[in-house]
């Protein structure tokens, strides 16, 4: 369960920036929509959110948080196998304060890993990681596992460590490059505290951005070789279409699905991979787009399945093409819903950007009242999505403490708050609030654009 995230000097981020999900005390309203962290050891009585819908308008930010979470995760995982000696670590210092360019980025999570309250972070320059460390609480009480330091006049890094709580093998330190994560290189190694937090990253942390080609359905095939799944989602498509009468995995689409590859790579140059529930990567980084389109129709056996749905017709009922006859809406709606289901089944977080996307405001709606109900039957289950859609500003349906937004300051750096700040009502209409911009996190319109 995430308890808290920061970032700062990433992106439109300049200055540090904390996204919270600990709920308020002020109301025990929509207890379906906590968790309760009473079995965390230093937590009882602290509750968190299931959900969080980060506001604002375009190009304020709110999309770099999730992709700051989505940088984090992917360095973690991949930083020991995906790059290479000297490669840049990825890092993308605000570029509109000349001094912050050579600063490190900072990225830290506060989460349950195992039913341990943990800290960790990373802080990096686009050359190097320059610090790194691991607290845990497993009593309660803050235990630094490791740090590590890179001291530029020594050319490098000085470790600070617990030979108590956390094994330390000091050929895991020389292992460990400037551009990789310690966590990273150690899990390798089959290190098992390790592990346990690179685990975190890779299995119970799932990134979706609806704005892009989701034909490629990798939620929607997994959801439906479960049987009890594929019965809640053909139940979430049936009830969005009425024409829709039944919901199977057909066989025998390598070429089908191969045209879509090629058609995707060409228009957008970049291939949706889901990292929680398909972590294999297609190809190395380095080889180019041909040599990645290649090598992913040469995986797509005759058996590979993907969604089909039917419709009833005048006289009978009749297939259609996946991807090339249901609309974009209804695919990024059973994406979104098999990607919701996933996270509901194994109990992780789902980052979700551009929610709405394509997808009717009210079915939305109906999705999210799906998720607090089915994340009931496994703890630790969360989200946290980018809307516009201030239909959702519902105070039946998110709490006060589940809304955030996302502004940029007079030098174009972005700054992340939440609704509690300015202490609403609870029989307050957040919907006219925001569009009056009460709040803040809207565009502003100069005269010479209203006519």
């Amino acid at each position: 369960m995430l308890i808290e995230f920061k970032v700062a000097n990433y992106r439109s981020i300049r200055a540090e920036q904390t996204l919270s999900m600990v709920a308020s005390n002020y109301s025990d309203e929509l207890p379906q929509n906590l968790i309760s962290c009473d079995h965390v050891p230093g937590l009882k009585g602290t509750k968190l959110v299931k959900a969080v819908a980060l506001y604002g308008a375009n190009a304020s930010g709110k999309s770099n948080i999730v992709a700051a979470l989505c940088f984090f995760a992917e360095f973690v995982r991949d930083s020991a196998t995906k790059l290479q000696p000297g490669a840049p670590t990825g890092a993308q210092p605000f570029k509109l304060d000349p001094a912050c360019l050579t600063q490190p980025s900072k990225f830290e999570i506060t989460a349950v890993i195992n039913g341990i309250r943990t800290l960790y972070g990373i802080e990096m320059t686009r050359e190097r990681v320059t610090s790194e460390y691991l607290v845990a609480y497993p009593k309660g009480r803050p235990q630094v596992w490791f740090e590590r330091d890179w001291d530029g006049a020594k050319g490098k890094y000085a470790w600070s460590k617990s030979t108590v709580h956390f094994q330390h093998d000091e050929a895991l330190h020389e292992k460990t490059r400037g551009n990789a994560a310690f966590v990273s290189v150690a899990a390798q190694f089959d290190h098992a505290s390790a592990d346990k937090v690179s685990a975190w990253f890779r299995e119970r942390l799932g990134l979706m951005d609806m704005s892009r080609d989701l034909e490629s359905a990798n939620a929607a095939r997994f959801v439906m070789k479960d049987k009890n799944l594929r019965l809640v989602l053909s139940g979430l498509v049936k009830g969005a279409d009425v024409g829709i009468t039944d919901l199977v995995l057909l066989k025998g689409q390598k070429a089908e699905l191969a045209r879509v590859a090629t058609r995707s790579i060409a228009a957008s140059r970049h291939l949706f991979d889901s990292i929680t529930y398909e972590p294999e990567r297609l190809s190395e980084p380095q080889k180019n787009w041909e040599d990645r389109l290649s090598e992913m129709v040469s995986r797509f056996d005759e058996d590979f399945a993907t969604p089909q749905l039917t419709h009833r017709g005048s006289s009978k009922a009749v297939r259609f093409s996946y991807y090339g006859e249901e609309s974009v809406g209804t695919q990024r709606y059973l994406e979104l819903g098999s990607e919701l289901l996933l996270a509901t089944a194994i109990g992780s977080l789902l980052a979700v950007d551009e929610i709405e996307a394509s997808i009717h405001p009210l079915l939305v709606i109906e999705l999210l009242r799906a998720f607090f109900t089915w994340s009931g039957e496994v703890p630790g289950t969360q989200l946290l999505f980018t809307t516009h859609n201030p239909l959702l500003l519902d105070q039946t349906l998110l709490r006060r403490d589940q809304i955030w937004f996302t502004e940029k300051d007079q030098e174009g750096a972005t700054r992340l708050y939440p609704l509690t700040d300015f202490k609403p009502r609870k029989d307050e209409s957040l919907v006219k609030g925001y569009l009056a911009g009460r709040y803040g996190g809207i565009p502003f319109i100069p005269e010479g654009l209203k006519f």
